[in-house]
């Protein structure tokens, strides 16, 4: 692959996912954390890295009917 090329393919990416309303954001998870996404992933219960967290991320905070104790 040419040099750039592949940046180039990035950039239209996260352009196209900024346009459909995605956010890019970068956290930092623990070990244990991490390694149960990657389980997760590789057993074939989530294609993706991206997968398992949104879908551990909208199970928390896009129900539609959320019972939050404080």
């Amino acid at each position: 692959m040419p040099v750039g090329k592949g940046t180039a393919a990035v950039q239209r990416l996260r352009k196209a996912r900024r346009e459909r309303g995605d956010r890019e954001m970068n956290v930092w998870v623990p070990g244990l954390l991490g390694a149960a996404i990657d389980q997760a992933v590789e057993s074939g219960r989530f294609k993706s890295r991206q997968e398992a967290i949104t879908h551990a991320l909208e199970v928390m905070f896009a129900q539609k009917d959320q019972n939050i104790v404080t």
